[in-house]
């Protein structure tokens, strides 16, 4: 109920601000002389406006744009559908290994020229989709640059670990170079029961777990750009290593509180596995008012994983069940986009894209009980995916005020599966998109948007797996799966107020078909007898989806000044996501799987500028999670993560930062039924309370 009546209170705030906007600027002094705004949508932001948050790196500067939120690229088919709303130095980064948050901290504060927002429909051409873009803007300068991050992460239960992140950039004429490397190092222990309980809810054995997971690795990196002849050349590489681990123990209870066993599990996975990038472009004007760009990309990597859980209960075998896997994803593009300007009111984009995908999935489990061994059929998958992708669009200037982005990508693609599963299909997508944006005045914007999507194929849904975590379930792999399609049609109003306040809603409508969810999978004998049933990611037609996002940003120095303060500001995002799907199981209507229905986030920050320090917390909270598998409903519902944290800024060696961290944990429902859901008949009840230790972390940031 408070915090109802917060953001009861926000939103009647805001709306004052929105029937007012003369009165709320004009009570407020401008904190950046050489911030300039235009009614064609364009603002640009020195680095004077962002003095008051003492930055350290280009990533601070960008989320304290107000009524700004980074998009890091959405879960499409294609290297350029997938752009993020982000540039440095006008380009768009031709890579996937590093996204643009990691990308954003390694750009010193005091190296940022200019940050430059765009918020109309086609706002760069290299960021197709987007109607909200920002360039940051960088000095040239000969001198050597660069940020640095160490982190020393701990809990009651574990020991210290730390992290570092450093980066060097140095310019030479048209030369920079720049060299990074980064290191992660994370430990969390958990603990709680998992009850397993009769239909009717009488408990029948209690398995008190104990355990502690970690994931470490580590990254080396670099860049080269430079120009000859008129044209830009662009090259970046990285190579990075990964690991994981989660052990957990258990003992077993009766309803009586009887001990009646012991369980050990071990799970890792990537272990220690190498993956590398290798991506360039260059940028060249070839004829008059013509702008080309080749970009290429390749990726390769490894992923190896194995897991066993070895069980003991009083007077019975000792059984063990292990799985092992190793999978080999790969990814090449090429990509050329031309730019045609000089057009009158029209700014024209045409090219194509090819990419070359490959999943190299092996798998294998196997059971044991005193001794003997049963083996399961191996899931060993190849999949390949040859995908063209010719493109064009058109941004249309109808005024000052009015801009309009229309276009089309045309999707020829051939999939094949080879191995234990074989298929072979051919697929052809028309994604039309219309863009239109209406700036009301420089603190109002409009953006309507119509749009076919198709859904990025995840090649590990191919392939089986097992988790050990929940019952040895079994995630079949599905060798008719196909992309999921989405039609979508969208507004935005988003309002600027206070000079660093802002409001924004965006609401969508979808129309999917081929609705990717868990569908029951049949194994069958040479005979066409049914052997097993498992669970698997596939299409179950037509869905339905809607959302909703509410994003503000509310400064309260009108409201503190009087009283002999500033620097507190409130920012509060939530989502709300409604679905409607036909059940292949039940047959009736319900929500779509993995899908909350709502989450939400408060964040309270005061910036004591003259004394250099910073206070803050933050709060996220969201609804349950459901999942709906051929013989059991699965309810999810992740705690409230809270986090504190006190900044001092005027350390002589950089920003130091102190934050605790409580990670929520989850509690897990299993309604497990005796046959399907259809049929009613509620066998089983599990639940799950899985508690973590909070997070302490110390961190000192800084540039050079």
């Amino acid at each position: 109920m408070f915090g109802l009546n917060i953001r009861r209170a926000l939103l009647a705030t805001a709306a004052a601000f929105l029937c007012m906007p003369g009165v709320a600027h004009a009570d407020v002094d401008n904190t950046n002389a050489d911030m300039s705004e235009t009614p064609t949508g364009s603002r640009k932001f020195d680095p004077d406006f962002f003095t008051a948050y003492a930055p350290v790196t280009a990533l601070d500067m960008v989320k304290r744009i107000p009524g700004f939120s980074i998009n890091a690229g959405e879960d499409r088919r294609g290297f350029g559908e997938n752009a993020g709303n982000v540039l440095v130095d006008g380009d768009r980064p031709s890579t996937k290994s590093d996204d643009i948050f990691t990308i954003l901290s390694r750009i010193p504060a005091s190296q940022v020229e200019s940050i430059l927002l765009s918020e109309q429909a086609g706002a760069d051409t290299e960021t197709q989709g987007q109607g909200q873009v920002v360039n940051i803007v960088r000095k040239r300068t000969a001198k050597v640059n660069g940020t640095y991050e160490a982190t020393i992460l701990a809990g009651t239960r574990y020991g210290f670990q730390p992290s570092l992140n450093t980066s060097a950039t140095i310019r030479r004429g048209d030369t920079s170079y720049e060299l990074n490397f980064s290191s992660y190092s994370e430990r969390v222990y958990g603990f709680g029961p998992e009850d397993f309980k009769t239909a009717s809810g009488g408990l029948v054995e209690r398995r008190s777990y104990t355990g502690k997971g970690g994931h470490d690795e580590a990254a080396l990196g670099g860049a080269i750009k430079t120009r000859f002849g008129g044209a830009k050349l662009n090259i970046n590489g990285q190579v990075r290593w990964d690991d994981k681990f989660d052990i957990r123990n258990a003992e077993y209870s009766n309803a009586a509180r009887i001990r009646t066993g012991e369980e050990f599990l071990r799970r890792d996975g990537p272990t220690g596995d190498l993956s590398y990038e290798l991506g360039a472009d260059i940028e060249f004007s070839a004829l008059p008012k013509t702008n080309t760009k080749i970009v290429g990309l390749y990726r390769n990597g490894r992923e190896s994983r194995f897991s066993d859980i070895e069980t003991a209960r009083i007077a019975q075998p000792v059984s063990l069940f292990e799985t092992r896997s190793r999978n080999e994803p790969m990814e090449a593009v090429v990509r050329m986009q031309n730019d045609l300007v000089g057009l009158g009111r029209h700014a024209v984009q045409f090219g194509a894209e090819i990419a070359y995908n490959r999943l190299d999935a092996q798998f294998s489990v196997a059971n044991s009980v005193a001794g003997a061994v049963t083996n399961f059929p191996a899931s060993n998958v190849l999949v390949a995916e040859t995908r063209f992708e010719p493109f064009f669009s058109d941004v249309w200037t109808v005024g000052p005020a009015w801009k309009i982005e229309a276009g089309a990508i045309a999707e020829f693609s051939k999939l094949t599966l080879s191995g234990d599963s074989t298929a072979a299909r051919s697929f052809f997508f028309i994604k039309p998109r219309a863009i239109a944006t209406w700036t009301i005045n420089p603190q109002t914007t409009v953006e309507l948007r119509a749009e076919r999507q198709v859904a990025q194929l995840d090649f590990n849904e191919f392939a089986t797996s097992v988790d050990v975590t929940v019952g040895n379930q079994v995630d079949a792999g599905n060798a008719d799966l196909v992309p999921e399609k989405t039609t979508t049609l969208s507004a935005l109003i988003r309002h600027k107020f206070l000079d660093r306040g802002s409001v924004q809603f965006r609401g969508d409508y979808q129309l999917v078909s081929d609705t990717q969810d868990l569908v029951p999978i049949t194994v069958r004998d040479a005979d066409g007898n049914i052997t097993s049933q498992f669970d698997g990611t596939g299409n179950i037609g037509k869905s339905t989806k809607w959302n909703g996002e509410l994003e503000i940003t509310l400064p309260l120095d009108w409201l503190t000044k009087p009283i002999g303060f500033t620097g507190v500001e409130v920012r509060h995002v939530s989502h709300y996501h409604g679905s409607r799907v036909t059940d292949p199981v039940t047959g009736f209507n319900r929500r779509v799987s993995h899908r909350p229905l709502w989450h939400q986030q408060w964040d309270i920050r005061y910036d004591m500028a003259d004394l250099g320090l910073v206070f803050g917390t933050s709060i996220g909270i969201q609804d349950a999670n459901f999942d709906y598998f051929f013989n059991e409903k699965r309810r999810q519902q992740a705690g409230t993560r809270t986090m504190i944290f006190i900044e001092y800024s005027k350390f002589r060696l950089g920003t130091i930062r102190f934050q605790v961290t409580d990670m929520g944990g989850f509690r897990r429902d299993r309604f497990i039924y005796a046959g399907t859901r259809a049929s009613g008949s509620l066998g089983q009840i599990v639940n799950r309370d899985h508690s973590l230790d909070p997070l302490l972390q110390l961190s000192l940031s800084g540039k050079f």
